[in-house]
């Protein structure tokens, strides 16, 4: 049974891949490769210098956060080491969290109060991943 205040889960991939594919025009390719369940969306593209990108929404009961990925080989993101203390020497890649890219180490966000609210707050979260993960992993 449902938690009082707790909207249903099953429309969050959905939302969260319009706004990934909104800001992010890697994840609109054919080559992009999309993975959705009830509480994640997630997109792995080939980027330009090799290797390749990835961008993720998370939700968990009412929050949501958002993560940046970098690989060598095309792995599947929760495979990526999480966190920039995670990385090690000679790794095929690392995944960051928007809350460590904004110096707020594991911060969530709350979802809104409706659909509308709930697009705003990922969108957000995608403009400020795409914005600080450039930085993050160009000094990698």
């Amino acid at each position: 049974m449902p938690r009082a205040g707790l909207r249903p889960i099953h429309g969050f991939a959905s939302l969260a891949r319009a706004a990934i594919e909104k800001h992010v025009p890697e994840a609109r390719a054919a080559q992009a490769a999309w993975v959705a369940g009830p509480n994640v969306a997630w997109v792995r593209w080939r980027h330009a210098g090799g290797g390749y990108s990835y961008l993720a929404l998370r939700r968990h009961l009412d929050w949501v956060t958002g993560e940046a990925g970098l690989a060598r080989e095309p792995l599947p993101l929760d495979r990526l080491p999480l966190g920039a203390a995670a990385e090690q020497p000679g790794a095929s890649g690392l995944r960051v969290r928007l809350g460590e890219l904004l110096g707020e180490e594991d911060r969530w966000w709350p979802v809104g109060a409706g659909e509308e609210e709930d697009r705003r707050q990922l969108e957000w979260i995608v403009l400020q991943i795409r914005v600080k993960a450039e930085g993050f992993f160009s000094r990698r």
